[in-house]
């Protein structure tokens, strides 16, 4: 591309630096002044010596796997749900300086460049299908529109109902292990053996750029050859890099320009110290008017985690001080921090470093939550505005709040705090969702009042709180396991901060039993499903629950909930969390896993009661607010 060509591309697409008037001392930027100059860009789209063919063009001949009376069926208003974000009238919105309303544009545009790096990490097929239908669509077809509909859910030609079962959109197209992070066709035992030859091959580098979080993988005659996210994804990297640094010139908070200038640095260079520098950045965030997030999780991908299987293939990665990390998947969230409800949040943060002393051999790793004051950890409540990739996506379940970044990212093993943020709008719907029309078939009727709606965010304030409690190194070594370990410690750690919270008198005994009792009706399981992490654990903690008395399961199939027993096995299934993650012994990991995610006569008799009264089988998000802001209408 020519020099003149790209400057007069940028100048087409470059929106004007708006002045901010309540503050253009701080932040009014000009065009000479921006960290994304010009020649910057011309930099980042030549610096790459690596040509791809683009999946945009990619051709293939698909046929739809569902009838069109079964896509009725799917897409139904009873089958196929709406979770509504922030509304254009929103006072939040209303309530934001004109600046920070101009930087909110930016950011929803940053999201929306990013949303396509997801869409593909989960399949090479997923761009050409979407294409593909429509073609279908402009041609009339009904059949094609329903389809899109399901796609656009769950971002992705391959999805799973609420009840975890597949959603597979066209024939012959099935879910891998690789995702779309590498070739569909590469087996675990090919991989292995792939991986053990180029490390006699002398090709150690190169392996520990295939196995670590940010790259995608290709064939390369006989081996494999890893790409960048920001040399594959450039074109997206780019755009995204540039609405940062836009909203940085019009943002009020100073702060938070700092980390958006960061972040737009990270996007561009193939460098994790950059990735570091802007996380740490972002989870110093407290009070800004606006939050934004590019989410990097690691429970998408099933085959980099395979090698500690591999007893040989360890050992050899061990020689060359290779961690193999799982791949991350790309999900951006774009919001404004609610400050009432952020107030609320932060009540517990007072109570983390005594919580990290009373976690299970807490002298036995080094704590992310020190036994000061600084706490390294900050947290706001958002109201969505957009969310797209991974944070956007409808598979079976969305989520409500995230911890980040993970222990696997470098700004953790450096030092660097985490941040949690809650979606408002997503939470206000999920309690509906997960409790109504279930209390009369599933748990003893004495117990139902103690089923309140606001608790389950209480309880979901304590679970992400402990994913930053416990030990962060030595993860990676449990494998397959890591995730589901790592999220049932923060389930069970949750309950036990419930219990000290109760001595101390922050909350009452009959809070607590709100709480337990909106943690224990919110994720039953209709069907016996362990296809990601957060099944897994659910499973294992009913089936614990069960065999040991805290929960017990009428011939009806209804739950009567011993509180005091919850919270004692929940003391011992913390424990050995804790024991399995400072082991690093996958084997063990997988052991405990099998012994309690079997499905019993007790799951079945509450699922099948389940089934009488939810006929959900997936939702979708809409964004009135952001919608309106891109196209112009506000």
């Amino acid at each position: 591309m020519k020099i003149a060509a790209i400057n007069n591309f940028y100048a087409k697409k470059m929106p004007p630096v708006v002045s901010n008037k309540n503050n253009a001392t701080d932040n009014t930027v000009s065009c000479n002044k921006s960290l994304l100059s010009s020649l910057d860009f011309l930099a980042a789209y030549n610096s790459s010596k690596i040509s791809f063919k683009s999946s945009n063009n990619f051709q293939e001949p698909f046929e739809l796997n569902y009838s069109l009376e079964e896509l009725k069926k799917r897409t139904s208003k009873e089958a196929f749900t709406e979770f509504r974000m922030l509304e254009a009238a929103a006072l939040e919105f209303k309530q934001l300086k004109d600046c920070d309303k101009q930087a909110l544009i930016h950011l929803i545009k940053a999201a929306k460049a990013l949303d396509s790096v997801y869409i593909r990490q989960q399949n090479i097929h997923s761009i050409p299908f979407n294409n593909y239908l429509e073609k279908e669509i402009e041609n009339g077809s009904q059949s094609a529109l329903l389809t899109k509909r399901l796609y656009d859910a769950q971002k992705c030609i391959i999805g799973k109902t609420v009840d975890g079962k597949p959603v597979l959109l066209a024939k012959g197209i099935e879910a891998k292990p690789g995702k779309g992070f590498y070739p569909e066709d590469l087996t675990e035992k090919e991989f292995h053996k792939i991986l053990e030859k180029m490390l006699k091959d002398g090709e150690a580098e190169e392996v520990r750029k295939i196995l670590n979080q940010r790259s995608m993988v290709f064939r390369s005659g006989d081996k494999l050859k890893a790409v960048d996210f920001t040399d594959y994804f450039k074109k997206e990297f780019t755009k995204a890099a540039y609405e940062l640094e836009m909203a940085a010139s019009l943002s009020s908070d100073k702060n938070f320009n700092n980390y958006l200038m960061l972040q737009a640095k990270a996007l561009l260079h193939n460098n994790p110290e950059y990735d570091s520098l802007a996380d740490k950045a972002w989870a110093k965030l407290q009070y800004t008017p606006l939050e934004f997030t590019i989410g990097r999780e690691c429970y998408d991908d099933k085959l980099t985690p395979t090698v500690t299987k591999n007893k040989k293939l360890e050992k050899m990665l061990k020689k060359y001080d290779i961690t193999p990390y799982a791949k991350d998947s790309i999900g951006v969230r774009v919001g404004i921090v609610n400050k009432e409800g952020t107030d609320y949040i932060l009540k517990i943060k007072e109570f983390l470093p005594m919580f990290a002393q009373k976690m299970p051999y807490s002298d036995k790793y080094e704590q992310t939550i020190s036994k000061t004051t600084d706490t390294k950890q900050t947290m706001v409540d958002a109201d969505i505005v957009l969310m797209t990739g991974e944070f956007g996506r409808y598979t079976g379940s969305v989520s409500i709040a995230s911890n980040l970044p993970n222990n696997d990212k470098l700004s953790v093993q450096t030092g660097g705090g985490k941040r949690n943020v809650y979606h408002r709008q997503i939470r206000q719907s999920k309690s509906n969702d997960t409790m109504s029309n279930t209390l009369d078939v599933t748990l003893d009727k004495s117990q139902q009042k103690y089923c309140d709606e606001n608790s389950l965010h209480d309880y979901t304030i304590l679970h992400e709180n402990v994913h930053s409690l416990g030990p962060k190194k030595e993860l990676q070594s449990l494998g397959l396991s890591r995730n589901i370990i790592e999220e049932h410690k923060a389930d069970m750690g949750a309950m036990v901060m419930l219990d000290e919270l109760v001595k101390t008198g922050f909350y009452t005994k009959e809070r607590e039993k709100q709480i337990i009792t909106s943690y224990i009706i919110s994720y039953l399981p209709k069907e016996h499903d362990i296809s990601d992490a957060h099944r897994t654990r659910n499973l294992m903690q009913y089936n614990y629950f069960i065999s040991h008395g805290a929960i017990k399961v009428s011939d009806e199939g209804r739950m009567k909930i011993d509180y005091k027993k919850i919270i004692e096995c929940s003391h011992q299934m913390l424990e050995k969390a804790v024991q399995l993650q400072l082991s690093g012994d996958a084997a063990a990991a997988e052991k405990y896993i099998k012994e309690y995610t079997g499905w019993t006569d007790e799951m079945e008799k509450i699922a099948k009661n389940l089934r009488t009264v939810k006929k959900k089988m997936n939702s979708y998000l809409t964004y009135p607010l952001a919608d309106k802001l891109v196209s112009g209408q506000i």
